[in-house]
């Protein structure tokens, strides 16, 4: 048992290690040599070599070694550490260096060494191996990777370093790409300058100016050219724009103009700004669609031909979303005039005996106008409906109700109508085709009424009633408890006899209405002829 719970700690020791591992690998590799010094007349024994890592993490340098060579490729000199260094952040530094650098510059050395051996006529130095090295001066030999054409030919200067270059990626950053394998190309003299471990970074990301696009083509446009105006913050930036898939190119801070004609579809226009020191800023975008095809109008419904004009009802469509409308109602022998009509459809009415034709264009988002589609018929008045519709209910609640809501539906003879219904002589208003309910009704007589109106505009006259009573049960009395009988004398009188006449008892069977009690079939049959209907 103790030893699984041994095990057990270390899987979670293990566990919470790999939680808490930082993002860049712990390592020692992604570094490079940065600065060189081979000392100087006046302080012989200060020569340095500085490591800088241009990822986070590359501390674990115990076992690892820098290696001097002399101007014939000769190794002169390998120094390793013996333990690990404390910071490991981005652009971190490493310090190797002989006996009398504390004194010249006031820095300790992470790994102190004497004799450092850097010639400043020429030579070689390389970190771990063939991870990085670098060559100056006379230098004839080979190292284990490349270092190129040797930096300094004629030698370094008395009291001058060798510093790596970091301006042909980030110029505020050291980068992977900072290192071209050519030690003429990556390093030139430098005033010395060395820095440990424990050092402050003083290399700073990159921040190029941030560019805004001002104008630009709408978007969808029917215009195949384009042409854009921008600004960078800082201002005095100089520009680079790209579109579609071309390269960034130089363009003018005033703005830049593409006469195209651009194709058909979707583009994408970039401008970034390039700032001092030559810092490239983040690139703004812009993406626009060129539609130079016109919409095609449908008409999807229309009245029939002949028909009258009291109602003309059309709809419509466009072959393109976000499409808006004009439409034209023209007499025979006059011509259109188009004007702005609703996308759902559009609707005359009043149109008097005659030939007439409709059209309907459509435009689409881009400003693309299409051909009208058109439909002509025959307003003939005499085809007029004026026959009102019959209203029948079809349903309603039971008589006398126990419920405080009440359904009721309904028909119309007449397809397609609509309905107006009205409870205890509210008024009507519009109702559902399917059905009208009511909730809340309070104890008493009630009277529906409904009725229907054709797709003419005709209204029933003599709207179908229903009428009925509410009676809820009242709720269920306690039965009294039981008391001593009192004494005769203190007994009450007997009450004097009750008429039981409750309205509600005596209609039980049946409901109210103007004071009389009948049953809901009978009353339907006789509450006149809208009534009659309604039973039906």
């Amino acid at each position: 048992m103790g030893r699984r719970r041994l095990a057990t700690a270390a899987l979670a020791a293990l566990v919470a290690a790999l939680a808490w591992a930082p993002g860049a690998q712990a390592t020692f590799h992604l570094m490079r040599i940065r600065e060189v010094y081979p000392g100087s007349a006046a302080h012989p024994t200060s020569g340095y070599v500085e490591l800088q890592m241009y990822a986070a993490g590359q501390d674990l340098v115990e076992g690892h070694a820098l290696t001097v060579y002399d101007a014939a490729g000769t190794l002169t000199g390998t120094f390793t550490f013996s333990s690990d260094v404390a910071n490991a952040a981005n652009q971190q530094t490493i310090l190797i260096g002989d006996s009398g650098v504390q004194s010249a510059f006031g820095v300790a050395p992470d790994l102190g060494v004497s004799g450092i051996g850097i010639s400043p006529a020429g030579g070689a130095a390389c970190w771990a191996g063939s991870i990085d090295c670098l060559s100056w001066g006379d230098f004839s030999g080979t190292t284990p990777s490349a270092s190129g054409s040797p930096a300094d030919p004629l030698g370094v200067p008395d009291g001058m370093a060798l510093r790596r270059t970091i301006a042909p990626g980030c110029p505020t950053l050291l980068e992977e790409g900072d290192d071209s394998n050519d030690s003429a190309t990556d390093f030139s003299e430098a005033t010395p300058s060395p820095r440990d471990n424990s050092s402050a970074i003083v290399e700073a990301p990159c921040t190029g100016p941030a560019t805004t696009i001002d104008s630009k083509p709408a978007n969808p446009t029917k215009s195949t050219g384009a042409s854009f105006t921008y600004h960078s913050t800082p201002t005095g930036a100089s520009f680079e724009c790209k579109l579609d898939a071309g390269a960034f190119e130089p363009c003018p801070a005033s703005g830049v103009e593409y006469a195209g004609p651009l194709a058909e579809g979707s583009h994408t226009f970039q401008v970034r700004g390039r700032g001092a020191g030559e810092v490239l800023g983040a690139a703004a975008s812009y993406g626009w669609r060129i539609d130079t095809t016109p919409p095609a109008a449908t008409i999807d419904s229309h009245p029939a031909d002949p028909s009258p004009g009291a109602s003309a009802a059309f709809a419509y469509h466009s072959s393109e979303s976000g499409s808006t409308f004009e439409c034209s109602l023209a007499a025979e022998g006059a011509a259109d005039s188009f004007s702005t009509c609703p996308s759902t459809g559009k609707t005359y009415t009043g149109l008097a005996d005659s030939r007439y034709a409709f059209a309907v264009r459509a435009t689409d988002p881009a400003g693309n106008q299409g051909s009208a589609a058109s439909f002509e018929w025959t307003v003939d008045n005499s085809l007029a409906d004026t026959t009102p519709p019959e209203t029948t209910i079809l349903s309603g609640p039971p008589v006398p109700s126990e419920s405080s809501t009440a359904a009721f539906s309904y028909k119309s003879n007449e397809p397609d109508s609509s309905f107006e219904c009205e409870l205890d002589g509210a008024g009507f208003s519009a109702c559902p085709a399917a059905g009208a309910s009511y909730g809340g009704l309070a104890d008493g007589p009630h009277s529906f009424e409904v009725r229907a109106i054709d797709p003419s505009g005709n209204v029933d006259p003599t709207p179908a009633g229903y009428s009925f009573d509410v009676e809820i049960p009242a709720a269920a009395i306690p039965a009294p408890s039981l008391a001593p009988p009192l004494p005769e004398a203190l007994a009450p009188a007997a009450p004097a006899p009750h008429r039981r006449h409750h309205r509600r008892r005596r209609c039980r069977h049946g409901h109210h209405h103007r004071k009389r009690c009948v049953r809901g079939g009978k009353h339907m049959h006789r509450h006149r002829h809208r009534h009659r209907r309604g039973s039906r």
